[in-house]
């Protein structure tokens, strides 16, 4: 199972997320991969945070500071993705991954078949932000800027699209060992195929082994030296 990261990138700059609300900075994208790079991180998926509309010249100008990114971590990027014209701003950048939230949820066939020819389908991820409402599962559709019941989805296009669905606990990002575990219970996917993130801690590593995931994102708490990937490798070679 790997063990990585996720990077927000929020105008050009990283920030923390607590919640799916609160933005707090943690400085330049190099210098977060860079730290990251340090601590041996398997993979970082560096998403920018669209939760309401966006416009294609934020998405360019998130990009400039990824062209001149320096790194052998394996990258993944996602975040406003959302026609071709965007998928021609990304062949020449350092990245291995795509991840599409709004492609998915709106069954766009033709947007992720052009990513599929140009970056090979193991490279096709989904992200899922997830939360209970009402006692039901509902994610949150950056394009509609509100959540909507997972009932409304079509789970069998997204296992046929995508090589892996990330599965993002919202209410409890940014903190530790708080996981929902109970979403997969309602999430149609093999195990294998899930890579989890929000609320992750090492408890929630060895629980991720022992249900045979794919990978857990920690949230970009791992800066810190207390919550170091390193640390987390440790707990898993012990679980």
């Amino acid at each position: 199972m790997r063990i990585g990261s996720t990077v927000l990138l929020h105008e050009q700059t990283c920030v923390q997320s607590y919640g799916w609300e609160l933005f707090r900075p943690l400085g330049s994208l190099q210098g977060v991969m860079d730290s990251l790079e340090e601590y041996q991180c398997d993979e970082v998926a560096i998403i920018r945070p669209v939760r309401a509309e966006d416009t294609f010249e934020s998405f360019v100008r998130d990009l400039s500071v990824l062209k001149s990114l320096k790194t052998m971590t394996p990258v993944s990027f996602g975040g406003g993705i959302r026609s071709a014209e965007h998928l021609q701003h990304l062949t020449d950048l350092p990245i291995e991954r795509l991840v599409f939230s709004t492609a998915f949820l709106d069954g766009n066939e033709d947007l992720l078949n052009a990513a599929k020819n140009s970056f090979g389908h193991q490279a096709i991820q989904c992200l899922l932000p997830l939360k209970r409402i009402d006692n039901r599962v509902c994610v949150y559709h950056s394009g509609l800027s509100r959540s909507i019941s997972l009932d409304d989805i079509d789970t069998a296009f997204i296992n046929s699209f995508a090589n892996e669905i990330i599965l993002v606990d919202t209410e409890n990002e940014g903190s530790q060992n708080t996981f929902d575990w109970s979403l997969l219970n309602d999430i149609p996917f093999d195990r294998n195929k899930i890579v989890i993130s929000g609320g992750i801690g090492k408890i929630c590593v060895k629980q991720a082994q022992e249900n045979n995931l794919a990978s857990v994102l920690i949230d970009n708490k791992v800066l810190h030296k207390e919550y170091s990937i390193s640390g987390f490798k440790h707990a898993a070679v012990l679980s």
